[in-house]
């Protein structure tokens, strides 16, 4: 709509941008459209999507330019909180386990929790800011008037309930204000105030251009409507209605010449960008549109060669992002130690891309809550010093979790995690499974050391119970050995390494005494005495690991590679019980090594169908128990489906085997996959029963199958599994299983 026409000689134009969550991708087409019409735009000014793009275009980014970093892989990333797998820093993880939720609070405080103030991580944002904008910021003398196009963004205090204009200062901490919507992204502190989304309060700045800038013409592109109603089941639109006030796009002066494009926008979610190609076309669409009367307006072009000469001329005194300093606020001297161990403090100089993967490796670590940075240019060491703004986690994390199941294998979960940043950083885990079938305790203390070359010591304390029996239902009562109850008691320490950004070696020992409770007929009272063969043993061992899996259970996306070399000393006592031929205790030492090899991987990432791999080889000397139970209770084991972890299944157990199969997932939703598995057991030689009494088949003379067919739909919390199985060789070969949760459990003694 024009509200003053007619035609003006060198007038100034102002081009003002509304927010609109991921519909202001079409600003870019409203800029693309004035361009190459030749329509001056002698100052910007935005709000939230409008400020972003707004920004980008002040610093003199071509709209080119930037529909093609808003239409990047890497744009998606930043605005969906999601890190390059690249930067993820698998030495760091933690051990898989069962857990659905997690409650955070102090320990030196009573429980007080606080509920999540963001649902997306900020850190690839904050990175991807400050990377971008900080040697910009400088060129122009932290005064956004010294831009290449004078630039206005606006944010919200809601302390005191006011907007807040950015005029100078970092560019990136203006667009980050301004585009901070309230529980989507966490808020940045600027001078003191807890900023968020410029939308809040004034949508469309036309006002601020008219003040700060008083131009002749003002040229508004605006994809925000009109609030409708929430819905009763619509928390977020609640608030939206509670926030925001309606903004006014009245005219903001009498005198004032203003046209506003108003590109038509299908309804969207707020970060729904899978049609920001749309968008900008339908900015530019519509521009085109309004040409004419845009023309009739405004008498003055401004050439593509002049305009592309100033943009280089601009450039030209940006200086190269170097940081020659870092400063830690919010954290003590010695926790500031340990975050320049690992952000490697003696290698300053350094480039953003040095800096990069060591900042994540940080940024991600579980026991840090917030990191902001911000650099600002030194003339005096002729770099820039990074300045993070950091606040640890809570001291404590609770976990709940476990899995329920149309069997009776149902566990449930629970941990206490305490975490703490020194001079090194310390971890103390404990957890707790229960449940008919598997019940467990474990503690675990990690030591990180934050040195050139960072490492981990770890030990941990394990009680394992596997029954065996108890998880058999009335489908599966010819389960053999028909009752099998195991006891493990392990002691662990290893040292852990890196083996780059995805990989750790694990050097370690361990001692353990397993007890296997078993019968070896089928008949039995509750008056007879199980046989038990104790194994007391020490190990070391040595494992390879490399991991860039998408989910800890039912993955889709990346691949895992595992060899681990384990040597095993230790002595068998088996105890005979009322059931058995032999009456006599039998004792014998055993020395034996192990080497494992598993393989998993998935081979198209983005694709409906993804194809992949799961492969496993187990080489070992490992001798003969004292009979046939002991002996394949003790093998090695091919379990790939969850199920099969449940299960006793003598045909998949021996000393030497190598196993693999395809999984082929079929991505029905982007949370609801159909997964078709299906796998070959090959031993070398078959643990054969001769008389209670083990004995070797003959080589590669047989070989097992199992397959699984699983609808599974990943909620929030945690995945529920409708599975049909198959496995080879037992009194009921196929299956039905409903699962809700994760059937991880923690780690075997000799796994």
């Amino acid at each position: 709509m024009i509200f003053s026409l007619g035609t003006i000689q060198a007038q100034r134009v102002g081009v003002v941008l509304s927010g609109g969550g991921s519909s202001g991708v079409a600003h870019v087409g409203v800029l693309k459209a004035l361009e190459e019409n030749h329509i001056p735009i002698d100052y910007i000014a935005g709000t939230s999507m409008g400020a972003l793009v707004g920004g980008m275009y002040a610093m003199g980014y071509t709209p080119n330019e930037i529909e093609k970093i808003i239409l990047s892989e890497a744009f998606d990333k930043m605005v969906f909180g999601k890190t390059d797998d690249k930067y993820i820093y698998y030495f760091r993880e933690r051990d898989p386990n069962s857990s659905w939720v997690g409650l955070k609070f102090r320990v030196d405080s009573t429980i007080h929790t606080s509920l999540p103030t963001s649902i997306i991580s900020p850190v690839t944002m904050d990175f991807a800011f400050l990377e971008s904008t900080s040697a910009v910021s400088q060129a122009a003398g932290y005064n956004f008037d010294s831009l290449l196009i004078p630039y206005r963004a606006v944010a919200a205090d809601i302390h005191n309930k006011a907007e807040v204009i950015f005029r100078n200062g970092d560019v990136g901490q203006a667009m980050r204000a301004s585009s901070t919507y309230p529980f989507f992204y966490k808020p940045i502190v600027v001078d003191d105030k807890l900023l968020f989304d410029g939308g809040l309060y004034n949508n469309f700045p036309a006002d601020i251009m008219y003040q700060d800038f008083l131009p002749d013409i003002i040229i508004g592109s605006t994809v925000a409507v009109e609030m409708a109603p929430p819905g009763e089941d619509d928390i977020f639109g609640q608030i939206k209605n509670m926030l925001m006030e309606r903004t006014s796009y009245a005219e903001v002066c009498e005198t004032q010449s203003m046209l506003i494009v108003r590109p038509k926008i299908p309804k969207v979610n707020i970060l729904d960008f899978s049609q920001s190609d749309e968008m900008v076309k339908s900015g530019y669409n519509s521009t085109l549109l309004r040409m004419e009367e845009i023309k009739s307006m405004i008498s003055r072009r401004e050439d593509s060669l002049v305009l592309n000469a100033k943009r280089e001329k601009f450039k030209s005194k940006i200086k190269p992002l170097i940081f020659k300093d870092l400063t830690i606020e919010g954290l003590t001297k010695n926790q500031s130690s340990y975050i320049k161990g690992v952000l490697g403090s003696k290698k300053y100089p350094i480039t953003p891309d040095e800096l990069r993967p060591l900042y994540f490796r940080m940024a991600l670590d579980d026991r840090i809550k917030k990191i902001y940075p911000v650099a600002r240019y030194d003339s005096s060491m002729q770099g820039f010093r990074l300045r993070l703004k950091m606040k640890l986690d809570k001291d404590l994390f609770a976990q709940f979790g476990g899995v329920f199941s149309s069997r009776p294998i149902n566990t449930g979960f629970i941990a206490l995690r305490y975490k703490r940043i020194n001079r090194l950083g310390l971890t103390v885990d404990g957890n707790a499974y229960f449940g008919k079938f598997y019940g467990s305790t474990q503690v675990k203390a990690s030591f990180d050391f934050p040195f050139r070359l960072p490492f981990i010591l770890e030990s941990d304390f394990t009680l394992n119970n596997l029954n065996f029996f108890n998880s058999a239902s009335t489908f599966f009562e010819d389960i053999k050995p028909s009752y099998l109850i195991q006891y493990e008691r392990s002691f662990t320490a290893n040292l852990a390494l890196p083996l780059g950004n995805k990989g750790r070696i694990r050097i370690g020992g361990s001692g353990v005494r397993m007890f296997d409770d078993y019968y070896q007929v089928e008949s039995f009272t509750k008056a007879d005495t199980a046989d038990r063969t104790e194994f007391n043993h020490a190990s070391g061992w040595i494992q390879f690991e490399r991991n860039s899996l998408n989910r800890k259970f039912y993955a889709s996306a990346g691949s895992m590679l595992k060899l681990t070399f384990r040597f095993i000393e230790g002595q068998e006592i088996n105890t005979p019980g009322s059931t058995s031929s032999k009456k006599d205790i039998y004792r014998k030492s055993h020395d034996f090594f192990r080497a494992k090899l598993t393989y998993e991987s998935y081979f198209n990432k983005r694709g409906i169908i993804r194809p992949g791999l799961f492969a496993q080889v187990v080489v070992s000397n490992q001798p003969f128990f004292n009979n046939y139970t002991a002996s394949i209770i003790e093998a090695s084991v091919f379990n790939p489906i969850p199920e099969s972890q449940t299960r006793f299944m003598p045909v998949f157990r021996t000393h030497n085997f190598a196993a693999g199969g395809v999984r082929t997932i079929f991505s029905l939703h982007s949370r609801l996959d159909l997964r078709l598995e299906g796998y070959i057991f090959q031993p070398h030689r078959e643990i054969l029963q001769d008389n209670s009494v083990a004995k070797y088949g003959d080589e590669l003379a047989k070989r097992y199958f199992m397959a699984s067919a699983v609808l599974v739909l990943h909620t929030p919390v945690a995945p529920l599994a409708l599975s049909v199985n198959y496995f080879d060789q037992e009194p009921e070969p196929f299956s039905v299983i409903f699962t809700a949760g994760f059937l991880i459990f923690n780690k075997r003694a000799l796994d």
